[in-house]
C-alpha cells in the first residue's frame, strides 16, 4: 500500500521532525539515505544528517540555493508511505528472511526513479506567464522502519520527497507534486509489480491478491494476519464512522487514531515477543521460508516472462509517460 501525506510548510516542518524525532532518531529501523538526482546534484549520499534533512525540508540547500525565500508559506515535502503487505512483513520480521526487505526496498527505489523521471515538475515564468516544466530531477529522504505505531511488525518505508527541484534552467525552485498525488495508485502497483517478480524468484507462492497490484504471501493465513494488525483494525473501525472513502478518508482515518510513537527499548525482546505470538496462534513462518528456498533451488520459483499481471501494469506505465511526454 501506498499513502500519501503533504509535509505543509517550513515552520511546520520543523515541529514535525523535531516532535519525536521520528525519522532520525537512534532506534530507526534502519538509518535513512539520500536517494534522486536532484540529491546527487546537491552532493548529497550515503546516510541521512539529521540537521541537514531539517534545512532541505526547509528549502535551504548545501549549494546555497534557497526554495521558498519569496515570502509565501513554503510546504516542506511530501511523505510517501510504501507499506509491504502484512504477510511479507511477518515472513521478513517474524521470521527473519531479510531478502523480502531488500527486495522491496530495490522495488520502491525502481518506482521512485521511474517517479522522478516521469512526474517530477516545477513551475516557471516564461515571458510573464507561469508554464509547467518537466524537471527529471527529486531531492528524496528515504527511512526504512518495520513497526507500526502498536509496535507489531510492520514493515515501511517513508521517502520524504523535498519541496525542490533543479528547472531546466539550473535554478532550483519548488516541486510541483500533483502527478506524486494523481498517479499514487500506478506507483504502488508498479511497485508491486517488481516486488512480486522478486519474491516469486526467491521461490515465494502468491496468495491473495486485492486491488491495485497488492498480494500476500501463500501460507500466511487470514487470522494470523489480522492478529498482528490491530493498528489496521482502528482505522477500518474509524473510517465506518466516516462518509468518505479513498486515499483522503483513510489518511484522516489514520491521523485520527494515531497514538505517538513509542521508542522500543530493547529490539531484540520486541522480536520475541512476536515470535511468541506467532507460536501461540499456530504460525511457524520458517516452514513457509523453507518451502519458499525449495522451489527457489529447484528453479520453481523462476518467473521467465512477464505474466499478466506484470505485463498490465508495465504497460499502463508506459502508456503514461507516453502521454506525460506528449
Amino acid at each position: 500500500m501506498l499513502s500519501a501525506a503533504n509535509v505543509r510548510t517550513a515552520g511546520g516542518a520543523a515541529n514535525y521532525f523535531a516532535s519525536d524525532n521520528y525519522y532520525t532518531r537512534a532506534d530507526a529501523d534502519r538509518s535513512g539515505e539520500w536517494f534522486g538526482k536532484g540529491a546527487e546534484r546537491q552532493g548529497l549520499e550515503g546516510r541521512v544528517d539529521a540537521r541537514l534533512f531539517e534545512a532541505v525540508l526547509k528549502g535551504m540547500l548545501p549549494d546555497g540555493s534557497r526554495v521558498g525565500s519569496d515570502g509565501r508559506e513554503h510546504r516542506a515535502g511530501t511523505d510517501l508511505t510504501f507499506s509491504m503487505p502484512k504477510s511479507w512483513s511477518l515472513l521478513a520480521l517474524v521470521g527473519g528472511d531479510k531478502r523480502i526487505i531488500d527486495a522491496y526496498a530495490a522495488a520502491v527505489k525502481e518506482t521512485l526513479a521511474w517517479a522522478e523521471k516521469n512526474l517530477a515538475e516545477t513551475r516557471i515564468e516564461v515571458r510573464g506567464r507561469e508554464k509547467i516544466a518537466q524537471t527529471g530531477n527529486l531531492l528524496v529522504a528515504l527511512f526504512q522502519h518495520d513497526t507500526n505505531r502498536n509496535q507489531e511488525p510492520n514493515a515501511h518505508i517513508h521517502a520524504v520527497v523535498a519541496n525542490v527541484t533543479q528547472g531546466p534552467d539550473g535554478k532550483w525552485r519548488a516541486l510541483r507534486n500533483d502527478k506524486l498525488w494523481e498517479h499514487n495508485t500506478l506507483l504502488n502497483a508498479m511497485t508491486m509489480a517488481r516486488f512480486r517478480l522478486s519474491v516469486e524468484k526467491l521461490g515465494y507462492e502468491i496468495g491473495e491478491t486485492g486491488k491495485h497490484g497488492n498480494f500476500e504471501a501463500a501460507g500466511v493465513p487470514r487470522h494470523v494476519r489480522d492478529a498482528f494488525s490491530s493498528r489496521r483494525a482502528e482505522i477500518v473501525a474509524a473510517l465506518e464512522g466516516m462518509n468518505g472513502k479513498g486515499l483522503a478518508a483513510r489518511n484522516a482515518a489514520n491521523l485520527m487514531t494515531r497514538a505517538a510513537k513509542q521508542t522500543i527499548e530493547d529490539r531484540s525482546a520486541l522480536g520475541q515477543q512476536w515470535r511468541n505470538q506467532a507460536a501461540r496462534i499456530g504460525f511457524a513462518p520458517a516452514e513457509v521460508i523453507a518451502r519458499a528456498n525449495g522451489r527457489a533451488a529447484m528453479d520453481i520459483g523462476g518467473v521467465p516472462t512477464l505474466g499478466g499481471f506484470v505485463r498490465d501494469v508495465v504497460e499502463h506505465g508506459r502508456g503514461i509517460a507516453q502521454a506525460l511526454a506528449e
